[in-house]
């Protein structure tokens, strides 16, 4: 979700339960910024390899993946990538 949508839904609001009559209210980016921080409302960026994911192809490996583990215990299922691995040397 971003800040201009939520600005938008709060003009819709607004327009819903007061009529025209606060129609020269300004949601700027000021009142955003504080709204946000009011509600604990906080923004993610999603990089590297995140952000590069395609959920329909997660959504169609999803089963074949269970599969494969249910060979495995629990505790021999781990998840680790090169940050973790190599974090150190």
């Amino acid at each position: 979700m971003t800040g201009e949508m939520i600005q938008t839904k709060a003009k819709e609001f607004l327009q819903k339960m007061y009529g025209d009559a606060n129609s020269k209210f300004n949601f700027s980016i000021d009142w955003l910024e504080r709204f946000k921080a009011r509600h604990g409302i906080k923004s993610y960026r999603r990089f590297g390899e995140s952000g590069l994911v395609v959920m329909e192809n997660i959504e169609d490996a999803s089963p074949q993946i269970r599969a494969k583990l249910e060979y495995f215990d629990w505790k021999d299922i781990y998840n680790i990538d090169q940050t973790g691995l190599f974090y150190r040397l």
